[in-house]
């Protein structure tokens, strides 16, 4: 996954080109259907293969971090597909075909689901039940790939049956609206809730269960009832990319509340399914350890690719390539160690001493000048190990990622040394979203702050000063989630649905540490500018490939684009 090549393909989130086209039928003759779905175990197979189209949360963007697309990093080296979206190339010309790579998925689900009924699909018939545990599956699964392309591009066309390639009117149907899209994300969830368990045996974790059904359903109607979406999702497939940011619908607030709040109430026999990890020490644990064990966690691409990822992210005084760099940007909104912002004089925030008595998880999450890196110190100064520079595999803003880094590996290690498992969904993420969806109906309800400082707590941060106004309560919800959820691919999505974009993904900004032996520890620190990103508003959502409006003459493409 993460190789270096010479040519990278183009902007989001990119796999290599299907040939067909995405309502073409599956490679496959009648015979091979029915030799395959009068088979338990075959149809087995063909279920996991589905599971391996979700792509993976840390590699989402070709291979890469979807972070170094916004304004939480920045990669190193001009080939790697961040970049497009950083110096504005991106278009409907050049974006890869995720259009029809999710297409693809939902053909193969609703082949499943129609090839279980048409050929009698027999059960496990070791473990009874096993086949309507994999149908619902399906179904998740159906609406895992449906959701990724309305997250995407709006409102897109609904498919719940292969369809006949005679059939012109069916090929060529219209966009449906975002709002529909969404009522088929949660209808599918619900039918797949039905049949699956809490939980899988040991040997079949990461396969998708009841808290994954109700997380894909509150994130859904948490997107759905932002300012993008809130009023234009309704009526049209096209989100409201005007620069107004209040749109804003009590009742889809509500709803995305509940969904988040059923979320944490799930209970299995001894009480709550899923519970937040104690101590940051576990949290840490929880993105490096192999065992899928974390009671945090409730769905992840399994095997989403392996150690290479922690070449990409560890500093050039590693052997690393300094990919994902965090940017200044996201550093100054790490609040100081006693819960003020950096920006509050009562902070205490000290610039010749910037790293010092900052939120836990900054150092958690961070890798900065003279911080305690695998038995020596970080070097970003001129001349370091590790120094800020725009040459290869250089940080462009004096930082590392260390979040997701496995510290015990070495990166010129076999890359078969550790596998990694993207964290889809976990419970802060619903925490989080439970409280934003609350603070939008009912401000001033207790529960916000609640859960709120539950994860705070779990930080070793104090509690929100009380008393907050919705505003401001708002801008502090949206800022834990910046720091909690940093690099697990939220922020692109985040700045678009909350329609901050046009702010936030400008000016982007690093830290020179210079040798300076009359300053504090021995450096003083230098704020530059490492580069402006260009902004148009119809950036707020991904264009269609031309490939595809040029397909189908009702596939009308995005605004702007």
């Amino acid at each position: 996954m993460f190789m270096k090549q010479a040519i990278i393909l183009l902007t989001i989130i990119v796999l290599t080109a299907c040939k067909k086209d995405f309502l073409d039928r599956a490679a496959t003759t009648q015979q091979q259907d029915e030799d395959i779905f009068t088979n338990f175990t075959m149809t087995d197979q063909v279920v996991n293969n589905l599971y391996s189209r979700i792509r993976g949360p840390y590699t989402y963007l070709g291979g890469y971090s979807m972070s170094s697309a916004t304004d939480e990093g920045k990669d190193a080296s001009s080939w790697m597909a961040s970049q497009t979206f950083n110096n504005g190339s991106w278009n409907a010309t050049t974006i890869g075909n995720t259009w029809r790579e999710n297409y693809v998925a939902l053909r193969q689900a609703n082949t499943i689901l129609e090839n279980v009924v048409k050929y009698n699909t027999p059960d496990d018939p070791n473990n009874p039940g096993t086949l309507e545990n994999r149908i619902g599956e399906v179904y998740f699964l159906r609406a895992w790939f449906l959701a990724e392309l309305i997250k995407q591009f709006g409102g897109v066309i609904i498919v719940t049956q292969t369809m006949d390639q005679t059939d012109s009117e069916a090929l060529n149907r219209p966009r449906n609206t975002y709002d529909s899209c969404v009522a088929q994300v949660l209808a599918d969830c619900d039918e797949a809730f039905k049949r699956l368990p809490l939980s899988y045996p040991s040997t079949q974790v990461g396969r998708v269960t009841k808290g994954a059904c109700l997380a894909l359903k509150a994130r859904a109607l948490l997107y759905a009832a932002s300012p993008l979406w809130a009023i234009a999702g309704k009526t049209s497939f096209q989100g409201d990319i005007s620069s107004n940011s209040t749109a804003s619908d009590p009742e889809k607030w509500r709803k995305a509340a509940a969904a988040a709040k059923a979320v944490i109430d799930l209970q299995g026999d001894g009480g709550p399914v899923y519970r937040l990890e104690p101590n940051l020490a576990a949290r840490k644990q929880m993105f490096t350890s192999t065992t899928l064990l974390s009671n945090e966690v409730i769905f992840q691409r399994m095997r989403e690719t392996d150690q290479g990822m922690d070449r990409y992210l560890f500093p050039f005084g590693n052997s690393g390539w300094s990919g994902c760099a965090p940017t200044q940007n996201l550093v100054d909104d790490y609040e100081m160690d006693n819960g003020f912002p950096v920006t509050d004089p009562a902070s205490g925030y000290d610039p010749s001493q910037p790293y010092a008595h900052r939120d836990p998880r900054f150092y958690q999450d961070i890798l900065y000048n003279d911080a305690d890196f695998k038995g020596r110190k970080i070097e970003t100064f001129a001349g370091g190990k590790d120094a800020l520079s725009t040459d290869v595999d250089h940080t462009r803003t004096g930082y590392f990622a260390r979040k997701l880094l496995d510290e015990n590996i070495t990166p010129s290690q076999s890359s078969s040394v550790r596998q990694v498992h993207g964290i889809i969904f976990r419970l802060a993420e619903f925490y989080l979203g439970y409280a934003e969806a609350l603070n939008e109906y009912d401000p001033g309800n207790p529960d916000i702050a609640t859960y709120v400082n539950a994860i705070r707590a779990r930080a070793g941060m104090p509690p929100l000063p009380a008393g907050l106004s919705q505003p401001d309560m708002r801008q502090r919800i949206r800022n834990e989630r910046r720091i909690e959820l940093a690099f697990e691919n939220h922020r692109f999505w985040d700045v678009r649905r909350w329609k901050i974009a046009e702010q936030t993904e400008r000016a982007i900004y690093g830290l020179q540490a210079i040798v300076d032996n009359t300053a504090p520890g021995g450096f003083r620190y230098e704020r530059f500018k490492v580069e402006d990103r260009p902004w148009r508003n119809a950036m707020y959502i991904i264009p269609i490939t031309v490939d595809e409006t040029l397909r189908n003459p009702n596939l009308v493409q995005n605004e702007g684009w």
